[in-house]
C-alpha cells in the first residue's frame, strides 16, 4: 500500500477546473516532486490534502486513513505536514518560538495555552529542546533567541522547515521551498532535504520550479498541466517525454 493516494481529484471553482482527474501516488520513504507551469493545480492539491480545500470528487488516503474526513488540525495528528510559498512565520516572536509552534497541535497544551504560560512546564521544556536540536540539525542554532524578523530570506525558509520537522512529520509537503533562494542557497536546500529525508525516515512531496533540483533529488516526479496529469515517471523518464518539454520545460536544458 502506497503511503499516499490521491485518486481521481477534481475541484472547481465555479466555471474553473482547477484540478481534473489527477491521480498518483507516493511511496514511503520516496522524495516525489510535482511540477508543472504556473496555474496547473500544484497548489491547489497541496490545499486539498491539508484540509484547506474539499474536493468536488475523488478521494484521498494516507497509511490507509480516509484524510478528506478529518479535519485541517487534526491532519498533523496524522503526521502530514507543509509548508508554503509564502512564509508562514510569525515576526514577532523569536526563532525558537517560531519552531515551537509547529509541535503544539500535537501537545496537551495546544499553542495558544502555551503562549499565555498556562501550558504543562515540563511538556513546554521538552518543546524548546526539541526546537533547539531541530535548529541545530538545519545549523540555525545560533538564531534561535532571535527575533524572525530581519532575517535573511534563506535562513527564514530553514526556520520553517525546522517548524515542520519539529511535529514529528511522516509526509512533509514543501510548497516552493526554492522560491526566492540563490543559486547556491537552491543547491544547500537540496542537500537538507535529501539529508532530513534520510536522518527522519521521511516521505516527501515536492512541489518547485527549480528544475535542476527536482531532478536532482526526486525518485519520482508527476507532471501537471491545466489540473490534468500528463506525464508520470523517474527524472530521465520526465526529462524525455515531449508533452513535459512542450507543456513545462520548454527548451531548457535539466
Amino acid at each position: 500500500m502506497a503511503m499516499l493516494e490521491v485518486k481521481d481529484i477534481t475541484v472547481r471553482f465555479g466555471g474553473i477546473v482547477a484540478l481534473d482527474g489527477l491521480t498518483f501516488s507516493i511511496e514511503e520513504g520516496q522524495i516525489l516532486g510535482l511540477i508543472g507551469p504556473n496555474g496547473a493545480g500544484k497548489t491547489t492539491l497541496f490545499n486539498v490534502v491539508s484540509r484547506i480545500y474539499d474536493p468536488t470528487e475523488g478521494s484521498v488516503t494516507f497509511n490507509g486513513d480516509d484524510l478528506l474526513a478529518l479535519q485541517a488540525h487534526e491532519i498533523s495528528q496524522k503526521g502530514v505536514y507543509r509548508t508554503f510559498q509564502n512564509l508562514a512565520l510569525w515576526p514577532g516572536l523569536t526563532v525558537m518560538e517560531n519552531v515551537m509552534v509547529g509541535a503544539h497541535a500535537n501537545t496537551n497544551s495546544g499553542f495558544l495555552k502555551s503562549m499565555f504560560k498556562i501550558g504543562n512546564a515540563a511538556e513546554e521544556k521538552m518543546l524548546k529542546e526539541r526546537a533547539y536540536a531541530a535548529l541545530t540539525e538545519l545549523g540555525l542554532e545560533q538564531h534561535a533567541f532571535k527575533p524572525a524578523v530581519g532575517l535573511p530570506f534563506g535562513t527564514l525558509k530553514r526556520i520553517e522547515l525546522a517548524r515542520a520537522l519539529i511535529g514529528d512529520p511522516k509526509l512533509l509537503m514543501l510548497d516552493e521551498p526554492a522560491s526566492g533562494l540563490t543559486h547556491s542557497e537552491v543547491d544547500e536546500l537540496a542537500d537538507v532535504i535529501k539529508m532530513i529525508r534520510d536522518r527522519y525516515n521521511l516521505t516527501v512531496l515536492l512541489v518547485e520550479h527549480h528544475m535542476r533540483m527536482v531532478m536532482a533529488i526526486t525518485e519520482q516526479i508527476v507532471v501537471m498541466n491545466f489540473g490534468k496529469k500528463i506525464a508520470e515517471g523517474d527524472p530521465d523518464v520526465v526529462r524525455a517525454d515531449p508533452q513535459v518539454v512542450e507543456a513545462y520545460l520548454g527548451s531548457q536544458k535539466v
